[in-house]
This record gives structure tokens, C-alpha cells and sequence, in this order.
């Protein structure tokens, strides 16, 4: 990739741009605002596509790929203006990482013998086949035509998660010693997140359903019917509930809602499970009675605007606060974890910012620009 870029350079198709990094003021700050809106490049220019960081080689389909899920939410939840700033700062921020792992990763790599060698690659297929599981049922050709569709093969791919597995790990190793938590910190931690800690009470509901429409002749929505066929409508759910509630005198619910249910949980017995709190329109005032009611209680048979309903209050789980003997070690774990991530974010920044980035603002510029054209690959999992 080195000589291609030389080549490159020689030919006029690149600009060398050799500089120290500057990725940002610091280690999770945002660049200042401004203009964000990447510049297109010149008619006939070639964007830079890789980034040399000292001696090793960043692509462009690797900075991005890992950001796809992220910029696809931003794109989701945003202005135009403010999603183009969130990814310029996303793209820095991931290319500083990027960057410090490739140097991280040149260093844990240097002297490693044989043994050690077999047990990384060992660590990256089994991680590479827990993806390709996950993700897309074991098909390992559905994965390489997914990556083809990114700009990746699976070589680059495999490169850039052994990459990432081994700096990840020669942190751990070499931050984790120094990385200690008071029991203060755990107090404090658990005094203001009890709520999360903690588990509200939840009851199981289950309905039997005779809506309106469902009465309705087939095809015919309810506001297109007349008044005649929603008087029918609404007779024939009236006898439908009546009969449910008849059956359910002698005979389970599960089996009656099965039978006269025309909801769409009738096919479960009418179980939509455990809830904390009453459901949205159009279930909420009928979902509501539940939580006066005590385990398997049933109720009357209650018309809504939609339709008629009888519920069931299942079994009902009490809520639990868990003390902070019993979540102790959890916190713990959770604040390690935090001060490793913050720890493992300011070495790879250090690294950066002392590495020799060739062709960066080009690079940067590149990535902003397709991401925010939506140059970029589907962000959810292939099925």
C-alpha cells in the first residue's frame, strides 16, 4: 500500500501531506464549531483513501465500516447540520483510535514467539466465526459479499480485528494494574443508580379481544364501513365476548382465549406478557386494571372505543432493590471498566498525537464526505 501511494504521489493523483496528528483538543472533546460541511473535492482529483500512520496503512473502508450503525442512528435523529458535525467529530475520534491501535499493536506484536502467535490467531477465528454466526447464519459466503458491498475483503477484515483484539488486550494487560477502586466510589455509584439497580414490579397480562373491525366483512376497514355494517360489527363482538365469558366459568383461559380471541395474541392463549406499567392506546385503560388486581384474577368483559376485552392478571413479581453487598462486585466491574476505557482512550490519543499522519485533512475530508453523502453500506445485519 506504501508503494502504491508513492506511485501515486509521483504520478499527481495524491498530495503528500506529511504532519504531526491533530485530532482534537484532548482526549474525547469535540472540534470547535463551525462550518462542518466536508468541501467536495477538485474536478479530477482522487481523495486520499489511505492513511499512513508512521510505517502502517489505515483505509478508508476500515475507518468506516465499524461506524455504520452509529452514523445510521445520527442520520435517524438529526438536522442535516448537526448530523454532518456529529460525524466529522465521529470520524476524528475514530481515526484517533485507529490510529494508536495500529501503534499499539506494532508494539504488543514486536519479539511475540510461535505459541504466542497460534493463540492470537486461535482468538480472532473464533471471534470472526462468532460474528459470521451471529450475524449471518454461518454463511461465510453471505459475509464475504457483505464485506465486498463495504469495500473490504475478508483478509482486510481479519487484519483489522486482529488489530483491534490484540492492542485491546496488551492494554488490558498493561493498564489494568494500574487502575484501583475505592469503596467510596462504589457507595456513591450505588446511591445514585438504585433505580437502575433495582427491578420494578411487573405482571403478566393476558387479554381476549373482539374488536370491532374484525366483525366487519372481509376487505372493509371501519372508516370506510356505514353505520349499518358497524352496528353489526359491534352485535356480533357483544356475543362473541359474551360467549367468552360463559366458557371461561368452566374451562381455562388460555383455551378460551384460544378459541374466541381475535386479537394477536389469540394463537399464545392470549398471554402478551409481563408489563411494568400500563400498555399505549388502544390497550391502555384495559391494561390498566391489572395492576389492581391479584393473580389470576379475571375481569368483566369491558367495551373500549375499539372493541370488547377481557383481561387476566397473571403472576405478579414484586419489585426488588437489591443491596449493596449483593451488587458490589457488579459496580466494581462497571467502574474498572469505565476507568480502562478512559485509560486505554488518553494512551491511544498520546500515541497519535506523536505518530506521523500523512495525507490526514485529506482522509478526514474523504470520510466526513461519504458519510454524510450515504456512501456507506446498510447499517443493520444482513439476514
Amino acid at each position: 500500500m506504501a508503494a502504491e501511494r508513492q506511485q501515486r504521489i509521483a504520478s499527481g493523483e495524491v498530495i503528500p501531506t506529511t504532519v504531526p496528528a491533530d485530532l482534537g483538543t484532548g482526549t474525547g472533546a469535540r472540534p470547535v464549531r463551525g462550518p462542518i460541511v466536508p468541501i467536495r473535492p477538485a474536478p479530477g482529483a482522487i481523495e486520499a483513501e489511505i492513511l499512513l500512520v508512521n510505517d502502517q496503512v489505515l483505509t478508508l473502508p476500515e475507518l468506516l465500516y465499524p461506524l455504520r450503525e452509529e452514523i445510521a442512528e445520527l442520520r435517524k435523529n438529526q438536522t442535516p447540520e448537526a448530523f454532518a458535525e456529529s460525524v466529522r467529530w465521529l470520524v476524528r475520534s475514530r481515526t484517533q483510535q485507529a490510529a494508536g491501535a495500529l501503534l499499539i499493536y506494532k508494539e504488543a506484536m514486536a519479539g511475540i514467539s510461535e505459541q504466542q502467535r497460534k493463540v492470537i490467531d486461535e482468538a480472532v477465528e473464533r471471534e470472526l466465526r462468532r460474528r459470521v454466526s451471529r450475524d449471518f447464519g454461518d454463511s461465510l459466503a453471505r459475509f464475504r459479499k457483505h464485506l465486498s458491498d463495504c469495500g473490504l475483503t475478508l483478509e482486510q477484515y481479519r487484519a483489522a480485528l486482529e488489530r483491534d483484539l490484540v492492542a485491546r488486550q496488551y492494554l488490558r494487560e498493561k493498564l489494568l494494574p494500574q487502575i484501583t477502586v475505592r469503596r467510596d466510589e462504589l457507595l456513591t455509584w450505588y446511591r445514585r443508580n438504585q433505580s437502575r439497580l433495582g427491578r420494578p414490579e411487573t405482571r403478566e397480562l393476558w387479554m381476549i379481544e373482539a374488536p370491532f373491525e374484525s366483525f366487519l366483512p372481509t376487505g372493509v376497514r371501519w372508516d370506510q364501513a356505514g353505520e349499518p355494517l358497524k352496528a353489526q360489527a359491534r352485535l356480533a363482538a357483544a356475543r362473541c365476548i359474551r360467549a367468552a365469558a360463559e366458557a371461561l366459568k368452566t374451562r381455562p383461559f388460555e383455551e378460551v382465549a384460544r378459541e374466541y380471541s381475535r386479537g394477536p395474541h389469540a394463537a399464545q392463549g392470549g398471554a402478551w406478557g409481563e408489563i411494568g406499567r400500563p400498555l399505549q392506546p388502544p390497550y391502555d385503560e384495559v391494561s390498566k386494571l391489572i395492576f389492581s388486581f391479584q393473580e389470576d384474577q379475571v375481569s368483566e368483559p369491558v367495551e373500549t372505543r375499539h372493541g370488547w376485552c377481557i383481561v387476566r392478571c397473571g403472576r405478579v413479581n414484586p419489585a426488588y432493590q437489591p443491596s449493596f453487598a449483593e451488587v458490589q462486585e457488579q459496580i466494581r466491574q462497571e467502574l474498572t471498566d469505565r476507568k480502562f476505557e478512559q485509560l486505554s482512550n488518553e494512551c491511544m490519543l498520546r500515541l497519535a498525537e506523536k505518530a506521523t499522519l500523512s495525507s490526514l485533512d485529506s482522509f478526514l475530508n474523504a470520510a466526513v464526505r461519504r458519510a454524510v453523502a450515504g456512501e456507506l453500506p446498510a447499517a443493520a445485519n444482513v439476514p
